[in-house]
């Protein structure tokens, strides 16, 4: 996944940059499709952020696994308000990164408006 978003910038909930390649480094990286007007989004993201927290607090630091959230939500606050409301201390893609479109290019097919599953 570093090959994939090397170069990039993610974003934490409060909105700090950190380095992909820093923070991808030797880790399984799960990339979450989701927008907060989806209903299937938010009743999957708290199961997703329980599980995430309790594999992070048994795996030796650093964790061997991240999730890297990529929104469908219609804008930058938007996004922010789901990340802060109900996802874990997770990554994200910038609101305006062009990688978000993912799903416009056939990679992932979507439901309800934001990706669901790998094609």
């Amino acid at each position: 996944m570093v090959d994939v978003l090397g170069g990039r910038h993610l974003v934490t909930c409060k909105g700090a940059a950190v380095e992909a390649e820093v923070a991808l480094q030797n880790k399984v990286v799960a990339l979450y499709f989701a927008a907060a007007r989806c209903a299937p989004s938010r009743d999957f993201t708290p199961l997703l952020c329980d599980f995430y927290t309790a594999l992070v607090a048994e795996a030796r630091r650093p964790a061997p696994f991240e999730v890297v959230f990529v929104s469908a939500d219609g804008s930058a606050r938007e996004m922010l308000d789901f990340m802060r409301e109900l996802h874990g201390a997770w990554l994200a893609l910038p609101f305006h990164d062009p990688y978000r479109q993912l799903e416009s290019n056939g990679a992932v097919s979507t439901h309800c408006g934001s990706p669901a599953s790998a094609s």
